[in-house]
């Protein structure tokens, strides 16, 4: 975050969120020590000194800042626009109608050890499973922390689905997922049983040899929108890459407020930072949809989307 950006979400912060100076302690000063216990996982006890603070206010101002970020949600976390049939982008335009891409990611976490059983994952390790949905620019357009790692991806879909103030799919609009889900009602999935991940179109790879591979191509392409907006989160912020002595309830939040100064700094900067990087590496109600089951309508739909990419030889 340049100079720029954080003299702005300080004025956010202050004038939306309620963050206050005080006699000893300025709300600059507050917030820097938030976004660098944030960035670098720091201890209270660095970050006391490094600001000759008591360990005591630095928790304070945390505390603080952390309730005054979430509390920018309304304007932080992006309002979905499905992509038109005028789309630039070769990644999205073949899919009109998509509000963008949605996975699930592994965020590790210190648990009591009687929990520990239901937060380790396939791989053993302690994390809690979080549920990410961004639109093709890799903005946040809704964040569910707090599944035990155990949690299976489609479980947790349901849950924010189902819940009063979830996940919210128009009707015809759907978002891409992963083989993970199930291609049904408002999510399409890849083709099972093809070649789907980039890696299988590059280097001396052959190029798709059906409708099937060819959509599942097309598909990751614009998928891969996910897995790079969460590379940008844990790359920017260093506490989600290990474990903290927070408790379980607070690390939710702060996996929160992290995807909603994500979403504040690339809207803010024009350029983002670490963007370079993770491409190199890879007021009316409206119905929306509140279940999710297989659908046969979408499972037409999807053929006939790679019907029409395959006719059209659309294999770059």
């Amino acid at each position: 975050m340049d100079r720029n950006s954080f003299h702005t979400l300080v004025l956010l912060t202050k004038e939306v969120g309620g963050l206050t100076d005080n006699k000893y302690m300025s709300s600059s000063e507050k917030l820097a020590m938030f976004l660098n216990i944030l960035a670098h996982h720091e201890k209270n006890r660095s970050i006391k000194v490094d600001y000759i603070r008591l360990g005591w206010s630095v928790s304070q101002a945390f505390n603080e800042c952390l309730k005054v970020i979430l509390k920018l949600a309304p304007l932080l976390l992006v309002n979905p626009k499905p992509v038109l049939e005028d789309e630039l982008d070769d990644r999205w335009r073949l899919f009109k109608g998509c509000l963008g891409a949605l996975d699930g990611t592994y965020i590790q976490i210190r648990v009591p050890s009687k929990d520990k059983p239901r937060y380790r994952t396939r791989k053993g390790e302690i994390a809690t499973n979080v549920l990410g949905v961004c639109d093709k620019n890799l903005n946040f357009t809704y964040v569910l922390p707090g599944w035990e790692g155990s949690a299976a991806d489609s479980r947790v879909l349901r849950n924010a689905i189902a819940r009063t103030n979830g996940l919210k799919i128009p009707e015809g609009n759907y978002y891409l997922c992963d083989g993970g889900y199930t291609n049904e009602n408002g999510f399409v999935s890849p083709y099972r049983g093809y070649r789907y991940w980039l890696r299988d179109w590059q280097g001396e790879n052959p190029p798709p040899q059906c409708r099937e591979e060819l959509f599942n191509m097309k598909h990751a392409r614009a998928r891969n929108a996910i897995e790079r907006t969460f590379g940008l989160l844990k790359g920017r912020w260093g506490i989600l890459r290990s474990p903290s002595w927070y408790s379980v309830k607070i690390h939710n939040r702060i996996i929160s407020a992290c995807c909603l100064i994500h979403n504040f700094i690339r809207r803010e900067m024009e350029v983002d930072p670490l963007e370079i990087d993770v491409e190199e590496q890879v007021e009316y109600q409206q119905d929306n949809i509140d279940v999710v089951e297989s659908s046969q309508e979408w499972t037409t739909w999807r053929d006939e989307l790679a019907q029409s990419m395959w006719n059209a030889n659309l294999y770059n």
